[in-house]
């Protein structure tokens, strides 16, 4: 604050300054969810003239402009070609002082330490705020192979953690071979689909409806066949990402059910030796054998 004073000392003006402001920002990492939407804080204390304003948003690991606030007016133009048409100003909210910046359609690639740099014609401010790795769709399954005998039944495990709901989720089981990939079972729409399903897994695979809401989506393969033998495949499709696992059914053994096993005694046969073998033969060649 200035203090003007008269020739008798007396003060009769005040003046505050236009110079000196706070710059606000994030007060920790954001978690951004892949798809969605994001808004990074970037705010001063006091609304400030925007003619002599300028506001440039950058990440830190690159000059790539996020997005720029020149002349009284946004710049889409000097946006960089990963956030045009994704970077956003909140337009009603500058001429209060409010540069926050919308990101819409969050990418993996979008995680990482931006700032907010803006200028005035007296000085400067700088605030970071920092995207956490943006949520992936994670799916996981399990690396021993599945034994079996040909008839019995098996489960081929496929589990998912996300926070897109499950219902926006496209999930196909496939059977790789060398002829090329066979649709197993689909889950898409919210809701089985068994119409698409090769004939060959037709009403013999088939996920556990009560664990797809928990993000289980494990096979279960009926009466398990010699031509199951190899890998299946759990492919995850969301609107903007995509993950997998493979499960394996090894070899098969033969099933015992309906095989007869025919048992047959044995029996004990014990050696009988003639004590007076000699003396018989010696008897004999004399003649005198009773």
């Amino acid at each position: 604050m200035c203090l003007f004073f008269n020739a008798l000392g007396h003060d009769f003006m005040s003046l505050i300054p236009v110079v000196g402001f706070l710059l606000h920002g994030s007060a920790g990492p954001l978690t951004a969810r892949l798809g969605g939407a994001v808004l990074l804080p970037c705010f001063v204390d006091r609304p400030l003239p925007l003619e002599e304003l300028e506001v440039d948003w950058r990440r830190t690991d690159s000059d790539t402009i996020v997005h720029l606030f020149q002349d009284g007016q946004s710049r889409p133009e000097s946006q960089g070609d990963a956030y045009r048409g994704r970077a956003h100003f909140l337009s009603q909210e500058i001429p209060k002082g409010n540069f926050s910046l919308l990101l819409d359609g969050v990418r993996t690639a979008d995680a990482g330490v931006y700032k907010c740099v803006v200028y005035t014609e007296q000085e400067q401010r700088e605030t970071r705020v920092e995207i956490q790795e943006a949520e992936r769709l994670v799916v996981t399954g399990v690396d021993e192979p599945v034994y079996a005998h040909a008839g019995e039944d098996v489960t081929l495990s496929c589990s998912v953690d996300t926070h897109v709901n499950v219902t926006e989720l496209q999930v196909e089981w496939r059977k790789t071979d060398d002829d090329g990939d066979i649709l197993v079972l689909l889950y898409a729409d919210g809701e089985n689909r068994p119409e698409s399903q090769d004939e060959r897994y037709s009403r013999r695979a088939e996920f556990f409806t009560e664990e797809i809401p928990k993000g289980n989506f494990s096979m279960k393969l009926r009466k398990v066949r010699t031509e199951d033998k190899g890998e299946f495949r759990c492919e995850v499709h969301s609107d903007t990402d995509s993950a997998s696992t493979t499960a394996r059914i090894a070899a098969l053994g033969e099933s015992l059910e309906g095989l007869v096993l025919t048992c047959i005694p044995a029996y004990l046969i014990l050696p009988c030796v003639w004590p007076f073998r000699d003396v018989l033969q010696l008897q004999s060649r004399q003649g005198t054998y009773h």
